[in-house]
């Protein structure tokens, strides 16, 4: 009888990259074509169903952390030799890279379905990733009616009441990266200027 933002089975579900992605894929929605890593590895057929660079992340994790990225199959199987030798349980998801959004993407805070802010974050330095706490900085970008409907349709199909929906740049469109159930908005609030936390308060009350 208690109310529960963001429930655990919601939460549960977000933690398991791998399980987010296929249930993203169940309707449709655009994402990186994405592999369970089984061992022994079979390099040949990474190349032939994703190609190279691939990106490479452990099932859970946060922050850009666990996220590697690999130009061909030697420092593919390089990377693979280091995680079983660090972690010989490792799960990880071997996940095609989107050339357009190199350096850069898009965070989406999405309240009750709906899109509360949105901004576009860039790398600061030459690395793939765009995170804010890697240095990365953050601009205001204005939301369309695709991201809006990718955005809310991630949250409510993973069953999230708040939600950080991570769109990667596609051409003219986008791919959902990765949806979060506990996202930070110190940084949407201070590049986009919206007040995140009087949506979030508003929402609970």
């Amino acid at each position: 009888g208690v109310v529960v933002i963001n429930g655990s089975e919601a939460i549960e579900t977000v933690k398991d990259k791998l399980y987010t992605q296929q249930i993203l894929a169940q309707l449709n929605l655009d994402i990186p074509k994405t592999l369970l890593l089984k061992h022994p590895i079979d390099v040949e057929f990474v190349q032939k169903h994703i190609g190279f660079p691939v990106i490479i992340k452990t099932i859970s994790g946060s922050f850009g952390k666990g996220v590697f990225i690999a130009d061909n199959k030697k420092q593919l199987s390089q990377l693979i030799t280091m995680a079983e030798i660090t972690n010989p349980r490792y799960d990880i998801i071997i996940q095609e890279f989107i050339k357009d959004s190199w350096g850069k993407d898009l965070r989406v805070f999405v309240v009750n379905n709906k899109v509360v802010g949105c901004m576009m974050r860039r790398a600061t330095d030459e690395d793939f990733r765009a995170n804010l706490n890697r240095g990365g900085e953050g601009f205001p970008y204005e939301v369309n009616e695709q991201i809006e409907w990718m955005a809310s349709e991630s949250s409510k199909s993973l069953g999230l009441d708040i939600a950080g929906v991570d769109l990667l740049f596609d051409g003219d469109g986008y791919k959902i990266c990765e949806v979060n159930s506990s996202p930070g908005f110190e940084g949407m609030e201070k590049y986009t200027k919206k007040n995140i936390a009087e949506e979030v308060v508003s929402f609970v009350r």
